[in-house]
């Protein structure tokens, strides 16, 4: 049987072919370490072939077109595909680009000649794609093992930051490629070029690191900032029932006075009375004396706001865990089912709250009415502490997983789910959010040695 001789020849280029998509495959998994690559599959396809022409671009020093080309092509097709702030686009990209285009001219370059000059130009030729595959696959090992957290988000200050440590290796890499005539002695600048190469490679690898330790001083300080915001909440808890059973205290005082005043004045002094905290309904929901403190006020602030507030709470004895985490995990769960009720009808606001303790769980739901979702945006969005997307959802809108504060002051409000979600981690439990429709639902475990049953 005659094979044509153009099947022939494409059966030739087979592992060719191989080992380009391979090499592709192997940087797009690096990039995709670094930034989330959004869902829609032609999105993930022209990233995926963005990452082809970079890995395969020939580099030639003195080569401005290719290199100038390619640049503008791999940070726009970087741009379309990928989430993140623009900041965090362009210092990702180029580092990323810089040090692909360095390995690229290296090897198109000082290799080449070097194997030129020692008569290996066959085994250059034969190991050139697995050159490239190479690199490919150490540069996804190099970034997986140095990268910094999922979902890393840094302040615009430290990214712009990473940007202007991301210029020296990228100027290095230009200027070694496009200042240089092609025409150059080889023994006399091959060395240099090399060095010059690995340099801004190896400074890559640096620049990893450097965002895997801010990003981790950075969420330390996040941690910090919510245990501070926790105790303090905590504190004042602990004040007001302080302040009510003192009034409390001082009830005959209160009494005597009311004798010795006038009608209307009597009248409005007992009002100033009832009105106040001390007066107010104390509730004992369950055994544990911070998650009594907290749902007697937040179900007081519920009823003046006009939200209906329902709880069912089994919990029989103090809970085994710091008193201002627990405040911590009720009242922001709490405090973020009133805000989001403040978008909807008085008809409509209501919160639910279920909680039990038993056999080593605190298991916590609060489920809330809210504004409907805007058209276009999933039904569903759910979320937990490990990054994993719960079955049937999509990922939260915005940075990370959780909504948007409604409040105007965004820089100091907008912590409440994320002070949740430290403190679930603190505990080694974990925390789902969903939202669908007009209803908002939050639910987290937190698991304890102690047995309450």
């Amino acid at each position: 049987m005659n094979i044509p001789e153009y099947i022939k020849e494409y059966i030739k280029m087979l592992p060719s072919g191989v080992l380009g998509i391979a090499a592709a495959v192997f940087l797009y998994l690096a990039l995709s370490c670094m930034l989330r690559v959004k869902g829609k599959w032609w999105q993930r396809g022209l990233l995926l072939l963005g990452c082809w022409v970079t890995s395969f671009m020939i580099i030639y020093i003195g080569d401005i077109v290719n290199l100038s080309c390619n640049m503008v092509l791999f940070l726009a097709v970087l741009w379309i595909t990928c989430e993140g702030s623009g900041l965090k686009k362009l210092t990702l990209g180029l580092m990323f680009a810089s040090a692909v285009f360095a390995f690229n001219a290296f090897y198109d370059n000082c290799v080449g000649l070097a194997a030129h000059f020692y008569g290996k130009d066959v085994l250059y030729a034969d190991m050139y794609l697995v050159g490239r595959l190479w690199f490919a696959v150490f540069l996804y090992l190099a970034i997986r093992r140095r990268k910094p957290e999922p979902e890393f988000e840094l302040s615009r200050p430290l990214w712009r930051l990473m940007l202007l440590l991301a210029f020296p290796p990228m100027g290095i890499m230009l200027s070694t490629i496009l200042l240089r005539s092609p025409f150059y002695a080889i023994k006399g600048t091959v060395l240099s070029d090399a060095f010059l190469f690995l340099m801004v490679m190896l400074s890559f690898i640096g620049l990893l690191r450097a965002f895997a330790v801010l990003e981790r001083q950075q969420r330390m300080e996040r941690e910090n900032m919510l245990v501070h915001q926790n105790k303090r909440y905590y504190e004042a808890m602990e004040q007001q029932q302080f302040e009510i059973r003192r009034i409390r205290h001082d009830l005959s005082n209160h009494l005597q006075t009311i004798l010795s005043l006038p009608g209307q004045q009597r009248e409005d002094y007992v009002q100033e009375l009832l009105d106040g905290p001390a007066f107010g309904r104390v509730l004992s929901w369950c055994g544990d004396p911070t998650v009594n403190a907290v749902l007697t006020a937040k179900e007081t602030l519920a009823r003046q706001k006009g939200i209906r507030f329902l709880a069912r709470v089994d919990i029989r004895e103090g809970l085994p865990f710091d008193k201002a985490d627990v405040c911590a995990v009720f009242a922001n769960a709490l405090d973020n089912a009133v805000e989001g009720c403040m978008g909807v009808g008085k008809q409509q606001r209501e919160i639910r709250l279920e909680a039990r303790a038993g056999k080593g769980v605190l298991a916590v739901k609060i489920r809330n009415t809210c504004p409907d979702m805007e058209a276009g945006e999933a039904k569903g969005r759910a979320a937990d502490t490990s990054g994993r997307k719960k079955a049937g959802m999509e990922k939260a809108p915005g940075k990370g997983h959780f909504p948007k504060t409604t409040k105007k002051d965004v820089k100091n409000h907008g912590f409440g789910l994320r002070s949740i979600q430290e403190t679930v981690k603190k505990y080694g439990g974990s925390m789902e959010i969903d939202r669908e429709g007009q209803f908002f639902r939050l639910f987290l475990y937190l698991p304890f040695e102690q047995d309450m049953d």
